[in-house]
Protein backbone atom coordinates (compact mmCIF):
# COMPACT_ATOMS: atom_id res chain seq x y z
CA UNK A 1 0.00 0.00 0.00
CA UNK A 2 1.34 3.44 -0.84
CA UNK A 3 2.24 5.96 1.85
CA UNK A 4 -0.73 8.08 0.78
CA UNK A 5 -3.22 5.24 1.20
CA UNK A 6 -1.59 4.18 4.47
CA UNK A 7 -1.89 7.75 5.75
CA UNK A 8 -5.55 7.94 4.72
CA UNK A 9 -6.31 4.60 6.34
CA UNK A 10 -4.69 5.58 9.64
CA UNK A 11 -5.83 9.19 9.73
CA UNK A 12 -9.46 9.70 10.67
CA UNK A 13 -8.87 13.37 11.43
CA UNK A 14 -8.22 14.59 7.89
CA UNK A 15 -11.38 15.44 5.99
CA UNK A 16 -11.36 17.45 2.80
CA UNK A 17 -10.30 17.62 -0.82
CA UNK A 18 -7.37 15.66 -2.22
CA UNK A 19 -5.78 17.13 -5.36
CA UNK A 20 -3.47 14.64 -7.07
CA UNK A 21 -3.61 16.09 -10.56
CA UNK A 22 -0.52 16.04 -12.72
CA UNK A 23 1.58 13.70 -10.59
CA UNK A 24 2.18 11.04 -13.26
CA UNK A 25 0.35 8.53 -11.08
CA UNK A 26 -0.34 5.06 -12.44
CA UNK A 27 -3.05 2.49 -11.80
CA UNK A 28 -1.12 1.24 -8.79
CA UNK A 29 -1.73 4.58 -7.05
CA UNK A 30 -5.44 4.32 -7.87
CA UNK A 31 -5.48 0.84 -6.33
CA UNK A 32 -3.92 2.20 -3.13
CA UNK A 33 -6.39 5.07 -2.97
CA UNK A 34 -9.26 2.64 -3.51
CA UNK A 35 -8.16 0.63 -0.45
CA UNK A 36 -8.43 3.76 1.66
CA UNK A 37 -11.89 4.58 0.26
CA UNK A 38 -13.41 1.13 0.65
CA UNK A 39 -12.26 0.76 4.28
CA UNK A 40 -15.21 0.42 6.64
CA UNK A 41 -15.95 3.72 8.32
CA UNK A 42 -13.73 5.70 5.93
CA UNK A 43 -14.87 9.26 5.34
CA UNK A 44 -11.76 11.33 4.65
CA UNK A 45 -12.15 12.70 1.13
CA UNK A 46 -14.80 15.15 0.00
CA UNK A 47 -13.28 15.87 -3.42
CA UNK A 48 -10.81 13.72 -5.36
CA UNK A 49 -8.98 15.15 -8.37
CA UNK A 50 -7.07 12.50 -10.33
CA UNK A 51 -6.69 14.58 -13.51
CA UNK A 52 -3.69 14.57 -15.83
CA UNK A 53 -2.20 11.29 -14.64
CA UNK A 54 -1.14 8.08 -16.42
CA UNK A 55 -4.23 6.08 -15.51
CA UNK A 56 -5.93 3.47 -17.66
CA UNK A 57 -9.35 1.87 -17.29
CA UNK A 58 -8.06 -0.04 -14.27
CA UNK A 59 -8.01 3.19 -12.24
CA UNK A 60 -11.71 3.69 -12.96
CA UNK A 61 -12.42 0.10 -11.99
CA UNK A 62 -10.49 0.36 -8.72
CA UNK A 63 -11.92 3.71 -7.61
CA UNK A 64 -15.43 2.82 -8.81
CA UNK A 65 -15.42 -0.53 -7.03
CA UNK A 66 -14.29 1.12 -3.79
CA UNK A 67 -17.09 3.69 -4.00
CA UNK A 68 -19.62 0.91 -4.65
CA UNK A 69 -18.36 -1.09 -1.63
CA UNK A 70 -18.55 2.02 0.55
CA UNK A 71 -21.67 3.58 -0.93
CA UNK A 72 -21.97 6.08 1.92
CA UNK A 73 -18.51 7.54 1.34
CA UNK A 74 -18.98 11.36 1.47
CA UNK A 75 -17.17 12.15 -1.79
CA UNK A 76 -19.15 14.77 -3.68
CA UNK A 77 -16.77 15.55 -6.56
CA UNK A 78 -14.63 13.15 -8.61
CA UNK A 79 -12.41 14.37 -11.45
CA UNK A 80 -10.55 12.45 -14.18
CA UNK A 81 -9.86 15.32 -16.60
CA UNK A 82 -7.53 14.30 -19.47
CA UNK A 83 -7.70 10.66 -18.42
CA UNK A 84 -9.09 7.96 -20.71
CA UNK A 85 -10.73 5.36 -18.47
CA UNK A 86 -11.64 3.11 -21.41
CA UNK A 87 -15.11 1.59 -21.51
CA UNK A 88 -14.67 -0.71 -18.50
CA UNK A 89 -13.37 2.03 -16.21
CA UNK A 90 -16.08 4.43 -17.35
CA UNK A 91 -18.78 1.83 -16.68
CA UNK A 92 -17.50 1.18 -13.15
CA UNK A 93 -17.26 4.91 -12.33
CA UNK A 94 -20.82 5.47 -13.55
CA UNK A 95 -22.05 2.48 -11.54
CA UNK A 96 -20.33 4.03 -8.51
CA UNK A 97 -22.03 7.37 -9.16
CA UNK A 98 -25.35 5.55 -9.31
CA UNK A 99 -24.66 3.64 -6.07
CA UNK A 100 -23.13 6.52 -4.08
CA UNK A 101 -25.73 9.25 -3.75
CA UNK A 102 -23.17 11.72 -2.36
CA UNK A 103 -21.37 12.17 -5.68
CA UNK A 104 -22.86 15.30 -7.22
CA UNK A 105 -20.13 16.33 -9.68
CA UNK A 106 -18.21 14.08 -12.07
CA UNK A 107 -15.59 14.79 -14.70
CA UNK A 108 -15.28 11.41 -16.37
CA UNK A 109 -12.40 12.37 -18.63
CA UNK A 110 -11.96 11.39 -22.25
CA UNK A 111 -14.97 9.64 -23.78
CA UNK A 112 -15.15 7.85 -27.14
CA UNK A 113 -18.30 7.40 -29.22
CA UNK A 114 -18.92 4.08 -27.46
CA UNK A 115 -18.32 5.87 -24.16
CA UNK A 116 -20.97 8.45 -25.05
CA UNK A 117 -23.48 5.62 -25.46
CA UNK A 118 -22.34 4.15 -22.14
CA UNK A 119 -22.94 7.54 -20.49
CA UNK A 120 -26.44 7.62 -21.95
CA UNK A 121 -27.23 4.10 -20.75
CA UNK A 122 -25.77 4.35 -17.24
CA UNK A 123 -27.14 7.82 -16.44
CA UNK A 124 -30.75 6.89 -17.24
CA UNK A 125 -31.38 5.65 -13.72
CA UNK A 126 -29.36 8.32 -11.90
CA UNK A 127 -31.32 10.81 -9.82
CA UNK A 128 -28.59 12.48 -7.76
CA UNK A 129 -25.75 13.53 -10.08
CA UNK A 130 -26.02 17.27 -10.73
CA UNK A 131 -23.05 17.98 -12.98
CA UNK A 132 -21.12 15.98 -15.55
CA UNK A 133 -18.15 17.02 -17.65
CA UNK A 134 -16.44 14.96 -20.34
CA UNK A 135 -14.09 15.34 -23.29
CA UNK A 136 -14.16 13.91 -26.78
CA UNK A 137 -11.27 11.65 -27.65
CA UNK A 138 -8.48 12.95 -29.89
CA UNK A 139 -8.65 9.66 -31.82
CA UNK A 140 -10.44 10.72 -35.01
CA UNK A 141 -11.65 7.15 -35.51
CA UNK A 142 -13.58 7.31 -32.26
CA UNK A 143 -15.11 10.80 -32.52
CA UNK A 144 -18.71 11.10 -31.43
CA UNK A 145 -21.08 9.98 -34.18
CA UNK A 146 -24.67 10.99 -34.70
CA UNK A 147 -25.71 7.72 -33.04
CA UNK A 148 -23.74 8.44 -29.85
CA UNK A 149 -24.83 12.06 -29.73
CA UNK A 150 -28.48 11.09 -30.23
CA UNK A 151 -28.32 8.47 -27.46
CA UNK A 152 -26.87 10.98 -25.03
CA UNK A 153 -29.33 13.72 -26.06
CA UNK A 154 -32.23 11.32 -25.59
CA UNK A 155 -30.98 10.49 -22.10
CA UNK A 156 -30.78 14.17 -21.20
CA UNK A 157 -34.24 14.90 -22.51
CA UNK A 158 -36.07 12.00 -20.89
CA UNK A 159 -34.11 10.27 -18.15
CA UNK A 160 -31.83 12.45 -16.08
CA UNK A 161 -31.90 15.13 -13.44
CA UNK A 162 -28.58 16.71 -14.45
CA UNK A 163 -28.40 20.47 -13.95
CA UNK A 164 -25.15 21.06 -15.81
CA UNK A 165 -23.48 19.25 -18.70
CA UNK A 166 -20.19 20.41 -20.15
CA UNK A 167 -18.35 18.76 -22.99
CA UNK A 168 -15.15 19.55 -24.82
CA UNK A 169 -15.01 18.51 -28.47
CA UNK A 170 -11.94 17.80 -30.57
CA UNK A 171 -13.06 17.98 -34.15
CA UNK A 172 -14.35 20.90 -36.13
CA UNK A 173 -17.76 21.95 -35.12
CA UNK A 174 -20.38 21.54 -37.81
CA UNK A 175 -24.08 22.24 -37.61
CA UNK A 176 -24.78 18.81 -36.04
CA UNK A 177 -22.25 19.39 -33.26
CA UNK A 178 -23.64 22.86 -32.52
CA UNK A 179 -27.13 21.38 -32.19
CA UNK A 180 -25.77 18.62 -29.96
CA UNK A 181 -24.06 21.08 -27.65
CA UNK A 182 -27.25 23.13 -27.34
Amino acid sequence: MSRLAAALCKNDKFVGPLDLQGNELTDLAALSISKAIEREGAHNLTKLDLSNNKFTGKAGIYIGEALIKNANYPLYKLTFENVHLDDDGLVRILEAVNANKNILKLHCGIVTDQGLEILADKLKSNTTLEEIIFQETKDHQKYWTARGRNAFSECLKNHTQLKKVKMDTEHEEGEEMKVFKE
